[in-house]
């Protein structure tokens, strides 16, 4: 990537629409979290349990190959620098949250998952919240750094 390089609008764009289908993904969470033991929409189990890890991984590249650099050069600061490593920590963990979810998942469907319906709720319940957290810290950034999409055509300037 080139040092100098801005967002531009449709890149912002598509980071709000990356953002929005997580939000998503944990709803359909929620909703399979709230469905344990008795009431699993298999279909719903099966959608997630393929889609979780891709999404996720589609949605981080995005931002740390176009957000994230963007980011430290426009805030500047040592401070920054923290709070995007700290960001890129999450998101390993958030992957490795991810396949585990969905591994877990595909064994509850086949009925061989190992685990108490209490623990996958929990399980489902600490990555859907971890996620929320995480997008709500990245909006919080970029609204402070992004300023109206009108104008200049840059989204970071």
């Amino acid at each position: 990537m080139h040092p100098d390089r801005i967002l531009n609008n449709q890149e912002l764009r598509t980071l709000k629409q990356n953002h929005q289908d997580l939000l998503a993904l944990c709803h359909d969470l929620e909703a399979l979290a709230d469905s344990l033991p008795f009431d699993v929409n298999e279909r719903l189990c099966h959608d997630v349990s393929d889609s979780v890890v891709a999404l996720l991984a589609h949605t981080q590249a995005f931002e740390e190959e176009l957000l994230f650099p963007d980011l430290e050069r426009e805030a500047g600061s040592c401070f920054s620098a923290m709070m995007i490593e700290r960001l890129k920590n999450e998101h390993r963990c958030d992957r490795l949250a991810a396949e585990e979810i969905s591994l877990t998942l595909k064994a509850l469907l086949r009925g061989h998952c190992g685990l108490t319906f209490e623990t996958i709720g929990y399980m489902l319940r600490g990555f859907f919240e971890c996620v929320r957290r995480h997008v709500a810290s990245e909006r919080a950034l970029i609204e402070q750094l992004v300023p109206g999409e009108t104008g200049t055509g840059r989204v970071l300037a």
